[in-house]
């Protein structure tokens, strides 16, 4: 019996030991990436297929989790889509190219590119849309708009880009010319 208690307590501490040694060596191995200098930071250099995997699949499942705790709005609030048109026109098309419209120079650098909202759309439903809309996305350049606008303003812009999916060229066309640029006087 004895030898037995001995046997796996030898296995148990040799596999510690190699456990704890992956650990270390995964640390060191960090470090040197981290310090090197050798990950090429540049918004011009293309991703791996598995870095590309990696961080979509972890922004879809953080905006996934995260959006889940977002309240919807008050039972009596009407979003305001040409109010979400009109702040998405002065603060989001330089990111976020309009369908049928040319990308802004800024738009054309992004690494990762800033979805369109068009046809191509991600499948993001309206609670997800607000959250990344109010807290931003690290390292993608997609601002926290919370800090600078109302829920309701954030809730008018989602209801907007709900519509940009159906939307055509000649559809975005008429809305801009229809919307003022300013909220008008009431």
């Amino acid at each position: 019996m004895s030898s037995w208690f001995d046997t796996c307590v030898h296995l148990t501490r040799h596999l510690l030991l190699i456990v704890g040694g992956l650990v270390v060596a995964g640390l060191i191995g960090g470090a040197v990436l981290m310090y090197s200098g050798v990950f090429n930071v540049a918004a011009t250099v293309v991703d791996s297929p598995l870095l590309s995997w990696a961080l979509i699949t972890v922004r879809e499942a953080s905006v996934a989790t995260h959006a889940r705790d977002v309240a919807p709005p008050p039972a009596d609030y009407v979003p305001n889509r040409d109010n979400g048109f009109r702040l998405y026109r002065q603060q989001c098309v330089m990111c976020h190219t309009p369908v049928g419209r040319t990308p802004e120079p800024m738009a054309v650098g992004f690494n990762p590119q800033a979805p369109t909202f068009g046809p191509d759309a991600d499948d993001m439903n309206a609670t997800q849309l607000f959250w990344v809309t109010k807290n931003g996305i690290r390292f993608t350049g997609m601002p926290a708009w919370g800090p600078s606008m109302t829920d309701a303003q954030i809730w008018d812009i989602t209801a907007f880009l709900t519509t940009l999916p159906e939307m055509t060229a000649a559809d975005y066309d008429a809305l801009d010319a229809r919307v003022p640029d300013t909220v008008p006087m009431q």
